[in-house]
């Protein structure tokens, strides 16, 4: 039996809130900064560190990308901050899988709402998610699967995974 092994790395589309924050943080760094060096004031000199704390700690969670890396059955999961730190999030066995299927498919109805949904998706409305269903924890995991991910779980889960 040979291995399977795949990598994927999917960029999370920024939401309103994101887009809003930076130049939100910038316009008030730049404010806070002009009135510290105008009055000389020590609030503003607080309020100037504050604001740049605030944007060294946002800024670089607010561009996310999510790495998939697939070895014969195990999907871990990693989250990427700003291209220079990443985070592990989780590792889905082929074992406790119960169901793979693309997001709205009637394959996935009898879990229904009882199951905690956890997104690690891109968030882009033109490219369709698919939701792995993990028994053993209670979760609906929603990820994008490239087509050799998705061979490889079909050879390993034939009658779970689904991809009408």
């Amino acid at each position: 039996m040979e291995d399977s092994f795949s990598e994927l790395i999917v960029p999370k589309k920024a939401g309103a809130l994101a887009k809003m924050v930076k130049p939100l943080v910038l316009a008030l760094i730049i404010i806070s900064g002009i009135f510290m060096l105008v009055t000389f004031s020590p609030v503003f000199m607080i309020a100037f560190i504050v604001f740049i704390i605030l944007w060294y700690v946002l800024v670089p969670r607010m561009s996310v990308e999510y790495e998939y890396s697939y070895v014969n059955g195990d999907l871990d999961i990693a989250a990427v901050y700003s291209k220079q730190s990443r985070k592990h999030l989780t590792t889905i066995q082929t074992s406790g899988t119960e169901c793979i299927a693309p997001l709205g498919s009637h394959e996935l109805d009898s879990y229904g709402d009882t199951y905690k949904i956890v997104d690690y998706s891109a968030r882009d409305p033109e490219v369709k998610p698919y939701v792995i269903v993990k028994g053993d924890t209670r979760e609906k995991i929603l990820v994008h699967l490239d087509d050799k991910m998705l061979e490889d779980l079909k050879w390993r889960l034939p009658r779970k995974v689904f991809t009408e």
